[in-house]
């Protein structure tokens, strides 16, 4: 039987934030904008929020989202981060095909492994950990290395079993997504939880955030015949609990399972989690090695984690 860890997971600011921090504003301002007086102001106004975040030991989400709204407000620019997006979206939508036919010669528990294997490569589309760099390129590449090697942290089987309990009309899944592109890469796992009788709500972010998906990111993809299209109600990374929308938190209470993708997700539906008691998988790249150490990880290992509700 597979264990299931019930430990709080907590991502605390740590020394090693401040450069993947600074790395991540390397590549924000300069999309915010080309006035270097500007950009020195925006610099020198996240460094007053690192530092105010060592003195008070804030965590590295809430200091993050509270920055980067400012700056955004501060550059004028709504979705930086949009062209980055959309050639995200083109690149995988035009290997997706590729990843379809290998899924197709599977069947059973293997075509679910096969599914969480895309759905990690796709979580490889992160533009905002300095330890780790994307190349669109090598996604399928990166798949194929995926099946390969395997999870790390496998409870892959456990999601297997719960997928295929007796059939209920009514069972209901919540997929707490995570960036664009990435969520093309979802789609054979979101085929699959409909043929096996779950209808899914797809839960993407409620305003643009560095290259986190949003409602226009999924717009005219397949996942709106997949699933029901909801978000969080809130520009920000994650699903901070004291930020997101009573209709999110409605959303994963009527929830009999979720799934739950990308890193920081895991920093902060785990709060949510603990007061809902929903058995919730986590599904991601583990890049952060912060993050990492927090569910039992080393930065690269795959992840397919469960954990039980409180």
């Amino acid at each position: 039987m597979t264990t299931v860890p019930r430990d709080p997971i907590r991502v605390p600011l740590v020394p090693e934030c401040a450069p993947c921090i600074t790395h991540s504003l390397k590549m924000l301002i300069p999309l915010l904008t080309s006035d270097p007086d500007l950009q020195f102001r925006m610099f020198r106004r996240a460094f007053e929020y690192l530092a105010k975040g060592f003195d008070e030991g804030i965590a590295p989400h809430p200091l993050s989202v509270d920055m980067y709204q400012e700056l955004y407000s501060m550059g004028d620019v709504d979705d930086p981060f949009r062209e980055i997006k959309r050639k995200s979206n083109e690149v995988a939508m035009s290997l997706l095909p590729q990843v379809e036919e290998l899924i197709s010669s599977l069947t059973g528990y293997e075509r679910l492994r096969a599914c969480l294997g895309a759905s990690i490569a796709g979580n490889l589309i992160d533009y905002n950990t300095a330890a780790h760099r994307p190349d669109l390129e090598t996604l399928y590449q990166d798949f194929e290395r995926i099946l390969e090697d395997g999870f790390a942290i496998d409870h892959s089987r456990r999601l297997w079993e719960e997928l295929t309990r007796e059939p209920r009309e009514d069972r209901r899944l919540v997929f707490l997504a995570d960036n664009a592109g990435e969520t093309i890469f979802d789609i054979p796992l979101l085929r699959l939880l409909n043929s096996l009788g779950w209808s899914v709500t797809y839960v993407v972010k409620g305003g643009p955030m560095a290259n986190d998906a949003t409602r226009e990111d999924v717009a005219g993809t397949e996942i709106e015949q997949l699933a029901e299209i909801s978000d969080t109600g809130v520009q920000s990374h994650g699903v901070p609990p004291d930020l997101v929308s009573s209709e999110f938190l409605v959303t994963v209470r009527s929830a009999d399972l979720v799934v739950s993708k990308g890193q920081s997700n895991i920093e902060t539906f785990p709060r949510i989690q603990d007061q809902i008691g929903v058995l919730t998988f986590y599904v991601l790249r583990a890049k952060c090695a912060n993050i990492a150490g927090a569910i039992g990880a080393r930065p690269g290992d795959n992840v397919v984690l469960a954990v039980e509700g409180g």
